[in-house]
């Protein structure tokens, strides 16, 4: 005998099943990993393997999992037919094949696409007639030796499954309970993978900028399962938007943002660059803050609360905006406008769409190619909504989040606190002035999110504000007091004459309100510091998108560059803003404002005190510049307008 009598009953025979597979998907990455040991990170081999099993053992469990219930349930009603053991069987041959299959289809596609098989490689499955008659007659080699891949898998599979199930016997009913136990309980914590706030995703595992040593972890079935799941992320149907428009029409209002544009090559890949020009004759570190829910709510010179004193004091020193707006309602819509001038639409942010080809012209990206150290700096875990995959494939050199901190005074739900949080920033910073070095680094704040957790004592609501919601307000005072605590270092800093910081939120808190578009929910605070620049108060009206463009000129940097945003270091701008709200595109300009509803609805307004809105008569010219603009996030994405490519020095 092969094996011992013992492991031919109850469970045992699957165990080994999803054991011998998960010895096989080990197998392949390793022989990934010699034949691709150019693009393994030094010191990653551990870490790559380790990750594998956790991936492989998550791809086991939701791939097996149906086969473990059905034979428990037979053994419990002493259900012994031939019959389910055979479809058992089948279906162990048939998940072996899947993953045989898949695994063997990753060398061509890395030498096609350079990662393991992705949101492309499922995206062929809407077209199988297309594909199969390429195959047919492009590939006829491939098709059969696709063909006698699968069968000889097949043939393996089953043959495996019946020598593990030959024999076989139930386990008594003790032991049946007690699997089924540990199966109820293993197999959902197996997908998952994780106790966190989001289940195993490969932003999770990600670990360097290298998007192929990033796929490595992750087994091709995993990936295409992955990408199945999410394959829609990336397009529009007629239900998801007002209207769609033409190309030109689309590029003529995006060039329009932009009062110095690139003419030269208007039918070029790169057709809405813009021409950023600094008179700086110095390069300066640039540091992005961005404040986590932390709107004009908050800020009592914007007509909130008083519950941000320091922002407040810093506002005097620096460039105020009191007529800034978000992009959205989400982090990963802040994110999106402030490091890559990415305008919302109803296309998901491009922090969680696949990559269509290269990177983005990010900051992180055009800074890194001007010589800087790139940096992104989160207190909680960085893969949640792919931000690690986002900043790390787009520019961003180091990833810094919760694992990272050693001994931290505080811990929260979402992470370490923000204290926590900048004075890690700060010694990062120190040290890299030290070795002289120019930095840019975005900063993302998480204390003031639910359930609001902060260290006690350090802030106190003032008397006059009465609430029934006393954490959330003082989470919004911590998030102010850490930010207060983290400029005082600043002042002291060795850095501080060489850097600019941008201190802006990433959206509003709770973001509703009556009618259709809470446009006052899109107000947020944004103040601009740094050396040579004078404190001024910015009324004109502007987004989040602008951002970016303006941080170039004024750290020095000069160039080609495809940002959607103004840079408003110019005296003449149009003042607009563009804003996302769920399935709503909203478009500010002058005074009026129109929001775009899917299949067809369109409403106008006249802004009013305090971003009141008063429906008004229709607006055409207006109303053709916004499906312009809701249709220009997509186009930009679809045809790969800001990729890193377009970066001109």
């Amino acid at each position: 005998m092969l094996y011992s009598s013992k492991f031919r009953c109850g469970i045992m025979p699957l165990c080994l099943f999803c054991a011998l597979s998960m010895v096989f998907l080990s197998l392949s990455r390793i022989g990934l990993m010699l034949w691709l040991n150019s693009n393994v990170p030094d010191g990653s081999v551990l870490y790559i393997l380790l990750q594998g099993l956790r991936v492989d053992f998550a791809s086991v469990c939701g791939l097996y999992g149906p086969a473990f219930l059905i034979l428990i349930f037979c053994s419990i009603v002493r259900l012994k037919n031939n019959a389910v053991i055979l479809i058992i069987k089948i279906y162990l041959a048939l998940g072996f094949t899947f993953l045989v299959f898949n695994e063997a289809a990753t060398p061509p596609f890395i030498l096609e696409y350079g990662v393991r098989p992705n949101h492309l490689y499922v995206q062929y499955l809407i077209y199988p007639k297309e594909v199969l008659n390429t195959l047919w007659n492009g590939h006829k080699l491939a098709v059969f030796a696709d063909i006698f891949i699968i069968a000889l898998s097949l043939y393996a599979g089953f043959k495996l499954a019946s020598l593990l199930f030959k024999n076989y016997v139930f386990a008594s009913f003790k032991i049946t309970l007690l699997s089924f136990i540990a199966v109820i309980i293993i197999l959902p914590l197996g997908v998952r993978s994780t106790l966190g706030h989001r289940p195993l995703n490969p932003a999770l595992i990600s670990f360097c900028n290298d998007p192929l040593a990033n796929s490595l972890p992750i087994n091709s079935s995993y990936s295409a399962v992955y990408a199945l799941a999410h394959l829609n992320q990336g397009k529009l149907s007629a239900s998801d938007i007002y209207s769609f428009d033409n190309k030109e029409n689309i590029l003529f209002e995006g060039m329009d943002f932009s009062v110095k544009k690139n003419t030269a090559h208007p039918s070029s890949k790169c057709p809405l660059n813009q021409i950023i020009t600094s008179n700086s004759p110095q390069k300066y570190n640039v540091v992005i803050v961005l404040e986590e829910s932390l709107g004009a709510d908050f800020v009592k010179s914007l007509g909130g609360l008083p519950l941000t004193p320091n922002l407040e004091q810093l506002k005097n020193e620096g460039w105020w905006f009191t007529n800034l707006y978000a992009a959205g309602h989400r982090s990963i819509r802040g994110i999106e406008a402030v490091t890559a001038s990415f305008p919302p639409s109803p296309l998901d942010s491009i922090v969680k769409l696949p990559r269509t080809e290269s990177s983005y012209a990010t900051l992180s990206r055009i800074y890194e190619s001007y010589g800087y150290k790139t940096s992104f700096i989160y207190g909680g875990e960085s893969h949640f909504d792919n931000m690690r995959n986002y900043f790390l494939e787009n520019g961003m050199q180091e990833v810094i989040d919760q694992n990272d901190y050693k001994n931290p005074k505080f811990i929260a739900s979402w992470g370490v606190s923000d204290e926590d949080l900048f004075l890690k920033a700060h010694e990062k910073f120190t040290q890299l002035k030290q070795n002289n070095e120019n930095f840019f680094s975005v900063i993302f704040t998480s204390s003031f999110h639910d359930p609001f957790e902060i260290p006690e004592g350090k802030v106190k609501l003032p008397a006059s504000i009465q609430t029934d919601e006393p954490r959330r307000l003082a989470a919004a005072m911590y998030a102010d007091y850490a930010l207060g605590k983290f400029f005082k270092w600043v002042e002291k800093s060795n850095y501080k004459d060489d850097t600019i910081f941008l201190v802006i939120a990433d959206h509003e808190s709770r973001v509703r309100g009556n009618g259709s578009f809470p446009l006052s929910k899109f107000s947020i605070p944004a103040l601009i510091l740094g050396p040579n620049i004078k404190a001024y108060q910015d009324e004109r009206v502007v987004s989040q998108i602008d951002m970016a463009p303006t941080l170039l000129s004024l750290s020095g940097i000069s160039g080609e560059f495809p940002l959607i945003g103004q840079n408003l270091n110019q005296e003449h701008i149009k003042e607009r803003a563009l804003m996302q709200f769920n399935q709503i595109f909203g478009y500010l300009e002058n005074g009026k404002f129109v929001t775009l509803e899917p299949q067809g609805k369109a409403a106008f307004f006249n802004v009013g005190k305090h971003n009141s809105l008063i429906e008004t008569k229709e607006d055409k010219q207006l109303l053709k510049k916004a499906v312009a603009l809701e249709n220009l996030g997509p186009l930009i994405y679809s045809q790969g307008y800001m990729l890193d490519s377009c970066i001109n020095p």
